[in-house]
């Protein structure tokens, strides 16, 4: 697959990040390998609600069962879903889905939104190939 297939997906990157304020830089998160910018709660509408109409799907603790079976066995087994959280990912393009988690912190002042891609077919995405093309879209050195 060339990354030329995944241009969709980019987009909706770039798009996201129109919102994200200047202040709340993306970085590259190595503990769970996805793109991660922190930000405040007072910023939360401003961004969550074009991630809603960006997204396909949006998931939480109660809803997540619903999601179809990779989708599901992906965040409940890697990432976690625990009440409070939110999920967010796209249809699947050529195989590949875009997906993003809304983590609240416990001091309720700040959210962690990381970004990342996961394959729901039995062809696995490398996470080097995955890294470079997320970096790529959301300009992180």
């Amino acid at each position: 697959m060339s990354s030329s297939d995944l241009d969709a997906l980019g987009t909706v990157c770039r798009r996201i990040s129109l919102n994200i304020p200047d202040h709340c830089p993306w970085r590259w998160d190595k503990e769970f390998n996805l793109a991660l910018t922190v930000i405040d709660r007072q910023d939360e509408i401003m961004i969550e609600l074009p991630m809603t109409l960006e997204f396909s799907h949006k998931w939480d603790f109660a809803t997540i069962n619903e999601a179809d079976t990779p989708i599901r066995n992906f965040f409940q087994s890697g990432i976690g879903v625990v009440p409070g959280q939110k999920l967010f990912t796209m249809d699947p393009v050529r195989g590949i889905v875009l997906f993003a988690a809304w983590w609240p912190w416990g001091d309720d002042e700040r959210i962690s939104l990381r970004l990342g891609l996961v394959s729901v077919t039995d062809q696995e995405l490398e996470s080097e190939k995955a890294k470079r093309l997320v970096c790529g879209w959301l300009d992180i050195k």
